[in-house]
């Protein structure tokens, strides 16, 4: 248990919230985890756990002020499974055309998948995955480079193999919506079929009873056409999203034009030193999004700098700490000097590179809104250090001050859950839902 009295700064900071729109909303707490959404149609067909649930977005738009128009504007650029894309089409109220960003190719490759559900042929999905099983019995594929596949530590290599025919006879079958799904029921089995569990931080090697390959396969294959039956039964008519393979921090560089989004709800990674890549790496592998070592290595570099693999510090020009802003000084340097004692360097290249991500994100997205538009952004706070140099990242806070200074309006923030208690007599530990706005001027 880290003691107050080891992080004085914390002081400052409840100085600094008694002047924010900060409220308590128990009623978040479930909003801002993704456990909902593995027993809802679609959002269920891949476990991704680093998500919101998908009755966030009907949640808050009621008490958005968002125009009346036959269509809106919606805009995820870290859109992950794609699952604020798919709640899109589940407003019966109002018409969303939905983009979304997620710079993961497999992660990309689920979320539109699942936003293209209307294109996929329930029945032909399922004949098609029977030829494939068949086809796979008489190719012999090459297992890939990934030392975690090849030695057999997270999977087994007959399991593996059988996979991997798999996905090439799926191919060599089809290039279409059918052929997709079938390739993300795939994916989504090689969890249940490895050695692995994903908790979150990392991939463990757990005991587990083998399951046979064919009957996974076919039981979320079978799973994926009764969802898109299902989902065809409730919404009458559905506008597919379109996602983008590319860098949410800089939707301006990808075609978004300026002034033209009017709902903005998205979840950046957490300062949580987490790199989702080494996470879902099995399914990058097994899908042949990654090849090669160097670009596994180079995918994890390009990632928001959440993590100590992420790209070093180049040119972080635009975020700076000038004179104006003692209460960002405030909140920042006690990390940094924090950091700075433990004499482990990639912490504080971690925060810097963090928040300079955050900023220059936030900078795009305040141009990529129309006047009177919401930014929605779900983050949560950490402790870093451990008990000897422990130090406190403020996430929450940091934004809603780094927000008014380009150009926002700090309409609220949701305090939705606390997190595991590691600090005493504080609630700083907490996710967080915050709600901006740009000006109408």
């Amino acid at each position: 248990m880290i003691r107050d009295d080891q992080l004085p700064e914390l002081a400052a900071f409840r100085d600094i919230e008694k002047n924010m729109p900060i409220w308590y909303a128990p009623a978040y707490s479930d909003l801002v985890v993704s456990s909902r959404n593995e027993s809802r149609p679609v959002h269920r067909w891949f476990r991704f756990k680093e998500g919101f649930s998908s009755d966030l977005l009907k949640t808050i738009i009621p008490s958005l002020d968002l125009p009346v128009a036959k269509s809106l504007n919606f805009l995820d650029p870290f859109c992950g499974s794609g699952t604020s894309l798919l709640s899109c089409s589940e407003i019966p109220s109002q018409r969303f055309k939905g983009i979304g960003f997620e710079i993961n190719p497999f992660i990309a490759f689920v979320a539109s998948v699942k936003a293209n559900w209307n294109k996929i042929n329930p029945e032909r999905l399922l004949s098609l995955g029977e030829c494939a099983l068949s086809k796979s019995l008489s190719i012999s594929p090459q297992l890939p480079c990934l030392s975690s596949i090849s030695d057999a530590r997270c999977i087994n290599i007959d399991v593996s193999l059988q996979l991997l025919a798999v996905r090439d006879a799926i191919r060599s079958l089809a290039d279409d919506a059918e052929a997709n799904a079938l390739l993300l029921g795939l994916a989504a089995s090689i969890e249940a079929l490895s050695k692995v569990r994903k908790d979150g931080r990392a991939l463990r090697i757990v005991e587990k009873a083998k399951q046979p390959v064919f009957a996974t396969l076919r039981e979320k294959w079978t799973m994926i056409a009764k969802d898109v039956q299902a989902r065809r039964a409730s919404i009458s008519k559905a506008t597919p999203s379109k996602v983008i393979l590319g860098d949410g921090r800089r939707p301006l560089k990808y075609g978004i034009r300026p002034s033209s989004i009017d709902l903005i709800v998205t979840s950046p990674p957490y300062p949580n030193t987490i790199d989702y890549t080494e996470v879902y790496k099995l399914e990058l592998w097994f899908l042949g999004f990654v090849d090669t070592a160097e670009k596994f290595l180079g995918l994890r570099r390009e990632t928001l700098r959440s993590h100590p693999t992420a790209a070093p510090l180049e040119n972080d020009a635009h975020f700076h700490l000038g004179p104006g802003h003692s209460e960002l000084r405030k909140l920042i340097d006690p990390m940094l000097e924090r950091a700075d004692a433990s004499s482990q360097k990639w912490r504080r290249r971690l925060l810097v590179g963090y928040f300079s991500d955050l900023h220059n994100a936030l900078s795009q997205h305040y141009q990529c809104l129309k006047p009177g538009g919401y930014e929605v952004l779900v983050v949560g706070n950490s402790l870093h250090g451990g008990a000897a140099f422990p130090y406190l990242v403020p996430t929450d806070l940091i934004i809603s001050v780094m927000a008014p200074i380009l150009g926002f309006t700090v309409e609220s923030t949701l305090v939705a859950r606390s997190l595991k208690r590691r600090l005493s007599g504080n609630h700083f530990l907490r996710e967080s839902v915050i709600v901006l706005r740009k000006s109408n001027a």
